[in-house]
């Protein structure tokens, strides 16, 4: 799994996560994360609170991720 997707699973549940927090579970380093969050926010795919060195995915890419997952749990129950 790419260290993004990592990431966009752990902020999945909507909630404010630390940045350090983030680069634990997703074994990597805080450095990685932040070039990804800011990547991220910088489209306004999430809100990354640099001073406090927080983030959380925004509504509507929380819904994106939700469709997704639908859409691939669809697929593997097809026949």
């Amino acid at each position: 799994m790419w260290v993004i997707d990592e990431v966009l699973m752990t902020l999945k549940d909507g909630n404010w996560h630390d940045l350090r927090e983030i680069a634990r579970k997703c074994s990597t380093n805080e450095f990685r994360v932040e070039m990804i969050l800011s990547f991220l926010s910088k489209y306004d795919f999430m809100e990354f609170d640099k001073k406090g060195r927080k983030a959380r995915l925004r509504p509507l890419m929380l819904e994106f991720i939700d469709e997704i997952q639908r859409i691939r749990e669809e697929e593997i129950i097809k026949p």
